[in-house]
């Protein structure tokens, strides 16, 4: 009997392990490719534009490049809130989803393509990743640090 629950104990333990780590591999994995993503999306909203190509095809795809350019907060930005407010431009009625530790916000953009948003923040670095999605499904990345600090600055 001793001999059963020893086995079952050591046998439960390696399993976490095993969940654990996958869990954490995949979470590490999905974080390290996302600049290299915003890279590629980067490339792929120049070439439409760089071909000069006079057919209305490419016409249309290079009308279709979408953009994300975040004007608060800035890189870097230490605050004293547990929360901001993130605003910028992309596209006109792109969807904008913004991914930071404690959930995520969605929001539409305007005509004129401006967005605004609210991220919460946990104490030190806070990563906020923003996508905007168009219409035809392209989509544009950023990412963002900022730090909150409760000291007195």
């Amino acid at each position: 009997m001793r001999k059963e629950i020893t086995l079952a104990i050591v046998f439960g333990f390696i399993l976490g392990l095993l969940i654990v780590g996958g869990i954490w591999w995949t979470n590490k994995a999905g974080w390290e490719t996302t600049p290299k993503s915003q890279d590629l999306t980067q490339q792929q909203d120049s070439t439409p534009s760089e071909n000069n190509s006079s057919s209305g095809a490419d016409q249309a795809s290079a009308e279709s490049t979408i953009f994300i350019d975040i004007d608060f907060p800035e890189e870097g930005a230490i605050v004293d809130q547990d929360e901001v407010k993130v605003s910028g431009q992309t596209s006109s009625e792109a969807v904008v989803v913004l991914i930071y530790p404690e959930g995520e916000t969605i929001v539409t953009a305007d005509d004129q393509g401006n967005f605004e948003a609210t991220a919460l923040l946990v104490g030190g670095a806070n990563e906020i990743k923003v996508t905007a999605y168009d219409q035809q499904g392209n989509r544009a990345e950023a990412l963002l640090t900022v730090v909150y600090s409760t000291a007195k600055l």
